[in-house]
């Protein structure tokens, strides 16, 4: 709770915002305006959270375009609220990153993206390992409720304070890892975490949604997707068919492709 009732840590999460810009929420509220007062804004913020008196403001929807066309829903918090969001991502990512996340994991965390899943993977091809389970997994944001979002992360975090202000943060949104939030990417990887843990034993690696598992021959291969696909049904998802296959001679460049 110290990160979200002490206002230097607000502060520091306010800061971590404004590098990224971003448009007024439905408060009208733009980042420039915030920045006049701000101290007091974050005293008074701070105060509201120490207090129990504060609750997220009014979400403003949208339609986000990805990179393949497709429109997918997502919410732009008030500035306001990307502050607490954003705190509280600084108070527990360091907890998830030590008791959650998996080493061969990269995506949505510090010093660890494709690069690293690509230097991951070349490891394994170059071991000889040339078989590879592909699993693209099918709408890793959707589904699931607040509640059941905030025990994944209880069986973490043990400050029951912050996971009910965890709560109240998701309840309002359209589902709790809607895009637009600054803890959207943490919990998608918290997510996933849950099925990590499954795949114990495995030559695998994720990056962001998108698994390999680095197999000898084509049968062993085929045993590796069921076993991705019994650890996803685990956490209530499914791989995506059409991105979903086992095929060798592969290239790791031709892993983890953003269109792929």
């Amino acid at each position: 709770m110290s990160f979200l009732v002490e206002p230097r840590h607000l502060k520091a999460a306010a800061r971590a915002c404004m590098r990224r810009a971003g448009s007024p929420g439905a408060d009208g509220m733009s980042w420039a305006q915030f920045r006049q007062g701000m101290d007091g804004r974050l005293e008074a913020l701070a105060e509201e959270l120490r207090t129990g008196s504060w609750s997220p403001g009014p979400l403003r929807e949208v339609g986000i375009t990805a990179y393949t066309g497709k429109t997918m829903p997502s919410v732009i918090p008030t500035v306001g609220d990307r502050v607490v969001q954003r705190a509280m991502r600084a108070a527990v990512e360091p907890v998830l990153e030590q008791r959650a996340f998996a080493d061969w994991v990269s995506g949505y965390r510090a010093g660890r993206n494709r690069i690293t899943a690509l230097r991951d993977s070349d490891r394994h091809l170059r071991e000889g390992f040339r078989w590879v389970a592909d699993v693209d997994v099918r709408r890793v944001s959707e589904g699931s409720s607040a509640a059941e979002v905030t025990d994944w992360l209880a069986e973490h975090v043990a400050d029951g304070s912050f996971l009910r202000l965890v709560e109240r943060v998701l309840e309002p949104l359209p589902f709790p890892i809607v895009p637009g939030t600054a803890l959207a990417p943490l919990l998608i990887n918290l997510r996933l975490s849950r099925a990590d843990a499954r795949l114990a034993g495995h030559r695998a690696v994720r990056f962001a949604d998108n698994y390999c598992i680095f197999c000898e021959g084509a049968e062993q291969a085929d045993d590796a997707l069921e076993a991705v696909t019994r650890a996803l049904a685990l956490c209530g998802l499914r791989p995506n068919l059409a991105k979903s296959k086992v095929w060798a001679g592969v290239n790791a460049e031709d892993l983890f492709l953003i269109a792929g």
